[in-house]
């Protein structure tokens, strides 16, 4: 299997201590959770120029066209620190995509609770993250990250579940999809070490979609669980909605969706 120069150069830019590179693979996260058990070292990566059966909340599929995306997944062995924030991962990954975005290429993210990226109010990142136990030892986790860099990588509209763009759409000048998965990886390994500070949360607050405005809380079957103002998150990530009776209600991720109203004509 031949890996691309410009891959090798990118990850020589990082700290990254060994990776996997394919093709074409199924699942990045399937592979490095494999590996995750067989001890490979934290910070480790597993990316996919084609991935056929990513998966993204809900056992959705992922799919990564060849050569149009970024695939990777992160493997991570939090110290007992880092244990007592498991659920910031899946954030951490957001805004380090948020990070890269704004300051290598001027274009303002946002991220839509709990682990989309979103551009111009559309979905052009998605993680999923996933812990490895053994008994009550956490081996560690992954942390998958699948991003659209250019046109082609954007799914058929039928096969959406939000509205879709691609990052290269939103820029005027062609996109080096490996500077910016080495850039992403620089990024997490930063906001990996901030995420015990208030800076972390502060960040996640500013760059959280919807905020002020009239959103929808969706169970899994499509049914409406409660509509209202999103005004934030908690100090552990959970949502914040102000309910039509002025009401504080609070979030956690589960089975849910978040849907902005649709606008007004």
């Amino acid at each position: 299997m031949s890996i691309p120069e410009a891959f090798i150069k990118a990850i020589q830019s990082t700290s990254v201590p060994q990776f996997k590179y394919y093709s074409s693979i199924d699942s990045t996260n399937r592979i490095a959770l494999e590996w995750l058990e067989n001890g490979t070292p934290d910070g480790a990566i597993v990316f996919a120029d084609h991935q056929s059966s990513g998966r993204g909340r809900f056992e959705r599929k992922w799919v990564t066209q060849p050569s149009s995306a970024i695939a990777v997944s992160i493997i991570v062995r939090p110290d007992a620190r880092e244990q007592q924030y498991l659920p910031l991962f899946s954030p951490l990954a957001g805004i380090a995509l948020v990070d890269v975005l704004k300051h290598t290429l001027q274009l303002d993210a946002q991220i839509k609770w709990p682990n989309d990226v979103l551009l111009n109010r559309m979905k052009t990142a998605g993680i999923l993250t996933e812990t490895v136990w053994n008994g009550e030892e956490l081996l560690g986790l992954v942390v998958g990250i699948g991003v659209n860099v250019l046109p082609q990588s954007i799914p058929p509209k039928g096969l959406l579940q939000y509205p879709a763009t691609c990052i290269q759409d939103h820029c005027p000048f062609p996109i080096d999809r490996f500077e910016i998965m080495a850039a992403l990886i620089n990024a997490f390994s930063f906001w990996r070490s901030q995420m015990h500070l208030t800076e972390f949360m502060n960040q996640w607050q500013k760059t959280l979609a919807f905020r002020g405005e009239k959103v929808y809380i969706k169970q899994k079957d499509g049914t409406v669980q409660l509509s209202g103002i999103l005004s934030g998150l908690t100090a552990n990530g959970d949502l914040e909605i102000l309910s039509e009776n002025n009401q504080k209600q609070t979030i956690t991720a589960g089975d849910v969706h978040l849907r902005p109203a649709e606008p007004e004509n």
